[in-house]
């Protein structure tokens, strides 16, 4: 109806807290053409540990909104509160004043952020020479248009993109270093089509929810 606020879905996990996962979204997002109902994976029937018989999948959204072993789906016509958008998946500090989100304890996670990855090791031992070092960028809002990288505090310097442009999609980078002997940090930073960019700060939150500042990558060269 055009009284439709909330859309909860809720998974057949009986042990999980209030009788199996679930978390509300609006009925904008649930009618989005991305969000869909999944009953099959690379053209068979969805494996369990994937969700089986049915799962939610949410693009661009936190990962607890795609929830596994779909059993019940209700329509609101009014906001839906649950564990896991009052007291879980919420952002809780200063910056995120209780009294600004009641009943949630904080503000509501929703959309994810625009991050980057290395594929190394944390405090990898690499060999002096040149070294070609791999990681995935991804963004919520549209494909990522270039990532960055910078050894300690030299200049940035572009990466090597590969993998299909795609929305919501991992890209893959490389980038070749020719590593000196010594303790280093390596850091990477990612920018979407959108013009979004990783910071270089994020704001505290109790839970460290959402962090996706630009990280410096502790290596040893040997």
């Amino acid at each position: 109806k055009d009284t439709a606020v909330d859309v909860n879905i809720q998974g057949l996990d009986e042990d999980a807290p209030e009788g199996g996962v679930n978390r509300p979204m609006p009925i904008a997002k649930a009618l989005d053409v991305d969000t869909i109902l999944a009953y099959r994976m690379n053209g068979g029937v969805l494996p369990a540990d994937h969700g089986y018989p049915l799962r939610a999948i949410v693009p661009g959204w936190v990962g607890t909104n795609s929830v596994k072993w779909v059993g019940k789906i209700t329509v609101s016509t009014s906001k839906v509160w649950v564990e896991r958008n009052t007291t879980m998946y919420v952002l809780k500090g200063e910056v995120w004043p209780e009294e600004s989100h009641g009943p949630a304890e904080g503000g509501a996670i929703t959309t994810q952020n625009i991050k980057s990855s290395l594929s190394l090791r944390w405090g990898a031992r690499l060999a002096a020479g040149r070294q070609l070092l791999r990681g995935y960028a991804r963004s919520p809002h549209s494909p990522i248009a270039k990532v960055e990288w910078r050894v300690n505090d030299g200049a940035w310097q572009e990466a090597r993109l590969s993998g299909p442009r795609m929305r919501y999609g991992w890209r893959p980078f490389e980038f070749a270093w020719e590593a000196t002997l010594g303790e280093h940090t390596i850091m990477t930073r990612a920018t979407d089509e959108a013009g979004n960019t990783q910071p270089l700060r994020h704001p505290f939150n109790q839970e460290g929810y959402m962090f996706n500042m630009v990280y410096p990558h502790p290596v040893v060269v040997q």
